[in-house]
């Protein structure tokens, strides 16, 4: 839901009203995942989407035709022929079902307020709702409740699924947010410039680490990182939460500043950290780590020469396959 959060929100202020349609199960193959969402205005305008076109029409349908009744529906969607590919239904061969709501917003407003304030700051959490009573309640690791939905909750929190589950004879299902994920660019050199872009795209936060002046410059971005530390990276990195939701790429090819920033990120929890610089770069800095005491296991950790091999030559290039590591690197944990 967080990318088509600004919407709905903006729609609320609006005074507008809105039905939120998710899909809760995939069965085969389907060409959106669990938890995907799509905002449908009451004058039919939309945001988001549940299978990328091939039945938002029917979703829409659905939720245009709830605002009168104020009822939730929850709609199937199967393997449809070539001979009726005209007709509602997925062409891929997959299922799915989707939870058409047109009191989202409004059955618990406290609830969901919350849970869209952690959505906005980039906290996780879960928004969790009873298909049968239309129950609605929010989850976040700081939550207290330790009742069969909590559990559930944090259950789906740890997974990182949105899922539907069964409690006391009841359907519920649990819409996971996890905590947004952080791009760490420590040197202000054009690959970052390529790479805040192609970020900014992929709903990162992203943060910029320079301790020169000239390279910690916003202005020379055309998509600015949402923050700039202009310190060492070492110092830099104690206003960060170095946690398994932070990618970090080393690109200043300087070794005061590169391999002062590696020593304190192979010790920390950050899910990738790639650094730029040729295989002969890589074994000197390996050497280095090592005489320094640090293990085989923790260089290890470091992907470099970094990103994937396509042949990258230009900044824009170079910046495609570090992104595309980083996504690698994040479904291969999932």
């Amino acid at each position: 839901m967080r990318d088509i959060l600004p919407t709905l929100r903006r729609w609320e202020k609006e005074g507008r009203r809105f039905a939120l349609a998710t899909v809760t199960k995939t069965w085969g193959s389907s060409p959106r995942p669990v938890g995907s969402s799509m905002g449908i205005r009451d004058d039919g305008q939309t945001c988001g989407s549940v299978s990328g076109g091939c039945i938002e029409t029917a979703v829409i349908d659905s939720a245009l035709r709830s605002f009168a009744s104020a009822t939730p529906e929850l709609l199937h969607f199967g393997q449809i022929s070539d001979s009726d590919a005209w007709e509602v239904g997925l062409s891929c061969g997959g299922e799915i079902e989707v939870w058409v709501d047109p009191e989202a917003s409004l059955r618990n407003p406290n609830e969901w307020a919350e849970h869209c304030r952690l959505v906005e700051a980039g906290e996780p959490s879960v928004l969790c709702t009873c298909f049968n009573s239309v129950e609605q309640v929010h989850w976040t690791p700081s939550s207290t409740d330790n009742g069969s939905v909590a559990e559930l909750a944090v259950a789906a929190h740890r997974g990182k699924e949105s899922r539907v589950e069964k409690v006391d004879g009841h359907t519920w299902f649990f819409s996971v947010e996890p905590k947004r994920e952080k791009l760490v660019v420590v040197g202000g050199v054009h690959i970052a410039q390529a790479l805040f872009q192609l970020a900014h795209g992929l709903g990162m936060e992203t943060v910029l680490i320079d301790p020169r002046a000239a390279f910690a410059d916003e202005s020379r971005f055309p998509v600015q990182p949402e923050r700039t530390i202009n310190a060492w990276p070492d110092e830099a990195f104690k206003e960060l939460d170095l946690d398994e939701a932070t990618y970090v790429v080393v690109l200043t090819h300087d070794p005061k500043i590169d391999d002062k920033a590696l020593e304190t990120l192979v010790r920390s929890d950050v899910r990738y950290i790639g650094a730029l610089g040729s295989r002969t770069t890589q074994a000197k800095r390996r050497k280095a780590l090592s005489d320094k005491g640090f293990s085989e296991a923790e260089i290890d950790r470091i992907h470099g020469p970094v990103g994937l091999s396509i042949g990258a030559k230009t900044a824009e290039e170079i910046a495609l396959a570090i992104l595309a590591e980083i996504v690698q690197v994040k479904r291969a944990q999932d």
